[in-house]
């Protein structure tokens, strides 16, 4: 084994250029493994980052369809019990309506969410999304954060402008803050509220196209008390979620239905198996780049080296050592394409974590689970050394007297 060792090493420090060729080509193929994965699920995250951060967070609660009742009833004393929970960072409550916005002759359709601003903050990050203005205080009944899109643009502003991904309606065409504007709720209250700010993000942003109102404000608009549309729970890992929905069950909160995030949106659902198909795919193409190329380079290797086998046989040497020779050298290219495939994807992982790629869907940082890199590692191993299987079997098979005779 180290005589087979030691003479792959010496074959392949003879043939630097052919040995850098497919070192280089092998450190492409891991490159091709893993960078492409850990995109794809940088992308996944950025979708379902957006949605749980500011639409479901980790768990949602809400009335389940069998009850058919539009609220949670106790919402606070179960709220209480949730956020004693060791894991729970904090729940917050909503109350969903909907209206019609009016200003300046022209009128919306919006959906509304009541919300107490203190607690919403440690649960969402609705108050990182304010672009203009200020995020509400829980006593602002009478102002309202106003989705970007509801709140549209100036056609002044809008002249030579491209428009970004979602931008799709001009909305009340250019509401600013400190402006008032009427909201008719679907009970028919009809009230008039000042712009506190102007919210919104890039992709897939519930906030964009939602007004939010105070919890309170909500209650006095429906004649509620101590109810809720939805709570949702924020927890200090988001992976822990099943878990977590389990334990809630436990508390036996009446007409409940407890989804974690992923339940919840079936439109992250969708995107994570879609990734996930693509993945494969593509760790697929990647296995038979590996295996074609280096089965390529072993194959012609030998072929060139018909006189040094037949010598190496005439001195006695093994046809099962030969044969180690060439795996050997598989082996050694798999290991070296890795480990320089290995720098390269984490230092482009590196680069692009602290400097995210802007995408019109939100920032994308790639993700590199250590699950993935350490099965691409075992893949381009074993991938090398069955390329240069039959290769090399095939050189060890060669008879002395045939391969003597061959002119390099």
């Amino acid at each position: 084994m180290k005589l087979a060792a030691f003479l792959a090493l010496k074959d392949l420090a003879r043939d630097r250029k052919i040995a850098a060729l497919v070192i280089t080509l092998l450190a492409f193929s891991y490159i091709n493994l893993t960078f492409f994965p850990a995109f794809l699920n940088g992308l996944s995250d950025t979708f379902q980052s957006e949605i749980v951060d500011t639409a479901t967070s980790h768990i949602i609660i809400q009335p389940s369809s069998d009850s058919n009742q539009l609220y949670l009833n106790f919402e606070s004393s179960t709220r209480k019990k949730i956020d004693l929970i060791p894991g729970v960072v904090k729940s917050s409550s909503h109350i969903a309506l909907s209206g019609t916005v009016f200003y300046k002759g022209k009128e919306i359709g919006i959906r509304i969410e009541g919300i107490t601003p203190s607690e919403e903050q440690d649960v969402t990050t609705i108050h990182e999304k304010v672009l203009k203005g200020t995020y509400l205080n829980d006593e602002d009944n009478n102002e309202i954060i106003m989705g970007e899109l509801i709140a549209g643009r100036k056609i002044e502003d809008l002249i030579g402008q491209q428009r970004g991904f979602g931008a799709t309606r001009e909305g009340l065409g250019g509401v600013d803050i400190g402006e008032k504007v009427k909201i008719r709720f679907s009970n028919g209250v009809e009230r008039e509220y000042k712009i506190k700010a102007i919210a919104g993000s890039q992709g897939f942003s519930i906030v964009s196209q939602s007004v939010y109102i105070t919890k309170e404000e909500a209650e006095d608009v429906l004649g509620l008390d101590d109810k809720a549309s939805s709570i949702l729970v924020r927890l200090n890992d988001r992976k822990e979620a099943d878990r977590y929905k389990n334990l809630i069950l436990e508390l036996g909160i009446p007409n409940a239905q407890v989804q974690t995030w992923e339940e919840a949106s079936t439109f992250a659902a969708g995107i994570n198996q879609t990734f996930g198909i693509v993945t494969v795919i593509t760790t697929m193409v990647g296995i038979i780049i590996v295996i074609s190329t280096i089965g390529i380079v072993v194959f012609i290797n030998t072929s060139r080296k018909k006189r040094i086998i037949g010598v190496l046989k005439a001195i006695g040497t093994q046809k099962n050592e030969i044969m180690m020779i060439f795996l050997f050298e598989s082996l050694f290219f798999g290991i070296i394409g890795t480990l320089i495939g290995i720098a390269v994807v984490y230092l482009f992982v590196f680069v692009f974590t602290i400097s995210p790629i802007v995408l019109p869907i939100g920032a994308l940082k790639p993700i590199l689970p250590v699950e993935t890199a350490v099965s691409s590692v075992a893949i381009m191993i074993v991938s090398s050394i069955i390329a240069g299987y039959l290769p090399a079997r095939m050189a060890a098979k060669q008879e002395i007297l045939e391969t003597i005779k061959t002119v390099e």
